[in-house]
């Protein structure tokens, strides 16, 4: 990720040579002045051939340009004149992406010694420009030293340059030591360094340092939902919990993590660092919204949330629309076991003759199914239904001594029934025939 960013910026470069800013924050060298070895000056019939091949250089007629250039090349030119010619052959080559020759006239004319030191010094950096847009990082690092031994001032922008170089060469230690003194150069901060900061710290994996970056670009583009992303990952990378949870929420406060992705992440991290009603909310807003796509998995997860929440009635809405999208009866046991403490029991007999019918449960679950059903079925007042129930549920291990001793139970109350039905009878009976005798 981090070549290509750095790849595309410096071919961007190679485009202006004038890349350097007017108002860039400047470092003086303190470099000795350079005195010309070669002071001549141009002739004007030289300035009045050149002034054409300038004006179509400017129109980009690269190629009329340079047979003109070219031929200038044959005549008897003096070394100011010599560097001028091969400075703009050196431009047209970059132009039209020859950077060996591009490199080689313009040596050529840094090596003339004739050009005045603002233009000599701007030879000298637009060299390393094109070395660097031909890939050849190592040579361009080499010319850009020999720049720096020399030039008068370097911009902040030749240091952020300089970065770029060793970022694409993999050589991260010592482009962030370049990219610092171009940020503090700089008049102002600058959000395409500070993410270049970002990125090279984190390929040291130094997330700490990461952070700062990250914290710097969103003060500079707070609406830029790609940096709270960001921050909330390293975040959690450096195990800040609830700083990650923070930025992420603060995010959704503002707007700026619409996507599915994101909000199932907030929805993650409420759970995880234990916050299961927030976490809930989350997820039904997405569900409902649209933002999150509906699915059995997203709804069982609203379930169990809520459910974790001790919002048992939300729970149940979450756990009836899963219901709808399930392939098998697990959710639906569920369901019944939340009807069934709610003591709701015909809701909770709907819930399990579903389960089993839906089937593609393990047979645990098959076990448990029967056994509930069967107590429902008891609480309702079903014995018949509720023993047949229960007859099934004892074939499984799990289940066989519960179900038995539910048998066991509802014979005994039906014992007990019938036993009070009988006294309630000779009651009635004898009430009766006291009756009878008192008349």
């Amino acid at each position: 990720m981090i070549n290509k960013y750095i790849k595309y910026a410096i071919v961007l470069s190679l485009l202006v040579f004038g890349i350097n800013s007017v108002l860039a924050g400047v470092y003086k060298t303190g470099n000795p002045e350079r005195k010309r070895t070669n002071k001549e000056a141009p002739s004007e019939s030289f300035y009045k051939k050149f002034e054409k091949f300038q004006e179509m250089y400017a129109d980009e007629k690269y190629a009329e340009a340079r047979i003109g250039l070219e031929a200038m090349l044959k005549k008897r030119l003096n070394g100011y004149e010599l560097a001028q010619v091969h400075q703009f052959l050196g431009w047209i080559d970059s132009a039209e992406e020859k950077y060996d020759s591009a490199v080689a006239h313009l040596q050529k004319a840094i090596d003339a010694d004739s050009l005045q030191n603002m233009t000599h010094f701007a030879m000298m950096y637009q060299k390393v420009q094109v070395l660097a847009g031909a890939g050849k990082y190592p040579e361009a690092i080499k010319a850009l030293k020999e720049y720096y031994k020399v030039t008068d001032v370097i911009k902040d922008s030749t240091y952020y340059f300089e970065a770029q170089i060793y970022a694409q060469s993999n050589k991260f230690r010592p482009a962030i030591k370049a990219l610092k003194k171009s940020i503090k150069l700089a008049d102002k901060p600058i959000e395409s360094r500070y993410y270049l900061l970002f990125n090279l710290h984190m390929q040291l994996s130094e997330y700490q340092q990461a952070a700062k970056a990250l914290e710097v670009l969103i003060k500079l583009n707070p609406n830029k939902k790609d940096y709270w992303v960001k921050l909330n990952q390293v975040y959690f990378t450096l195990k800040k919990d609830h700083e990650a949870l923070a930025v992420l929420n603060l995010a959704d406060e503002n707007g700026l993590i619409p996507e599915e992705k994101d909000r199932l992440q907030l929805f993650k991290m409420y759970a995880y660092l234990g916050v299961p009603y927030k976490a809930a909310k989350v997820l039904e807003k997405g569900l409902k919204t649209g933002v999150i796509k509906p699915s059995f998995k997203r709804w069982d997860d609203l379930g169990k949330i809520w459910y974790s929440a001790s919002e048992k009635d939300n729970a149940l809405k979450a756990y009836d629309e899963a219901s709808k999208l399930a392939t098998d009866g697990k959710i639906d046991i569920q369901r019944a076991y939340i009807y069934f403490d709610r003591e709701d029991w015909t809701k909770a007999k709907s819930a399990l003759l579903g389960a089993i019918e839906k089937g593609g449960l393990r047979d645990k679950q098959y076990g448990n199914a029967w056994l509930l059903l069967g107590m429902v079925e008891s609480e309702i007042g079903n014995s018949k239904s509720a023993i047949k129930s229960l007859t099934k549920a004892a074939k499984y291990d799990n289940t066989r001594k519960s179900a038995l001793q539910w048998i066991a139970h509802i014979n005994k109350q039906a014992e007990m029934d019938r036993a009070a039905a009988a006294a309630e009878r000779l009651l009635a009976e004898e009430r009766e025939a006291n009756t009878i005798i008192e008349q």
